[in-house]
């Protein structure tokens, strides 16, 4: 079995002078699947152009909640064109940011819900940002019927056992391989291994022992790892239900 990054941003700038070293790097740590990550158009469409024999890319596009106050009902429709794309295998991440901006709350929700709609319309996943705004993210969510994963999952462990309840997948990112990792250990400790999912983030949220860098795909395996052995689960079975996991949510 191989690792897989549940959510990258491999189309990101910050890759934009060395992709060819980075895929490379994939290939060299066995990481085979990655779901790449897009909150705006032209990205999406670049994200399309990236190829590299044995791994496989699948792509994800979604109006991100820092971003509602420069979208108008033109741009909107933009990309629910785009959510009728068959390579656009989910919608995301999509959801509701308190941290960065408390003053659009209302305007968050109404774009989070639309996109939800849609989803559930098409019969796609949803890829879920939340920060700050974990019950508000959750009483909406409830609402909706679609495969959803809690993208870089950082809040409780009771929370993430509600999200569980109502069928999400959690997803961890390289944080769980801290020194003050104390929540992340607690949630993975209370997941359904058949509910768990790994992810970079990158270029952000980088493990240990590369932390401080430019986070990439390739570091995923640190992740794994890091879980794998808090969990006492041998790494080819935890790679093997990583991508069940991955396959299932994704209706891949």
């Amino acid at each position: 079995m191989f690792w897989l990054d549940s959510h990258c941003h491999i189309n990101d700038k910050a890759f934009k002078d060395d992709l060819d070293v980075v895929l490379d790097n994939m290939l060299a740590n066995d990481v085979r699947k990655a779901m790449i990550i897009s909150s705006y158009l032209d990205d999406y469409d670049y994200g399309l152009t990236i190829n590299k024999d044995g791994i496989e890319f699948k792509h994800s596009l979604g109006i991100y909640p820092g971003d509602v106050n420069d979208v108008d009902e033109e741009t909107i429709k933009k990309y629910e064109e785009r959510f009728l794309d068959d390579k656009c295998v989910a919608i995301g991440e999509i959801g509701l940011d308190y941290y960065w901006q408390k003053d659009n709350k209302e305007r968050q929700k109404e774009i989070f819900i639309r996109q939800l709609s849609k989803a559930q319309e098409l019969n796609k996943p949803v890829i879920i940002h939340s920060r700050n705004a974990i019950q508000d993210t959750y009483d909406i969510l409830k609402q909706f019927n679609c495969n959803v994963v809690m993208h870089c999952y950082s809040d409780s462990a009771e929370m993430a056992k509600e999200f569980v309840k109502i069928g999400c997948y959690i997803s961890i990112s390289g944080t769980v391989t801290w020194k003050n990792a104390k929540e992340p250990l607690e949630v993975i400790k209370v997941v359904p291994l058949d509910r768990l999912l790994i992810e970079t983030d990158c270029p952000y949220l980088t493990p240990m022992p590369n932390r401080g860098k430019r986070n990439e795909p390739a570091n995923v395996i640190y992740t794994g790892t890091k879980i794998a052995e808090e969990l006492g689960i041998d790494i080819d079975d935890f790679k093997k239900q990583i991508n069940e996991n991955y396959m299932s949510l994704f209706r891949l």
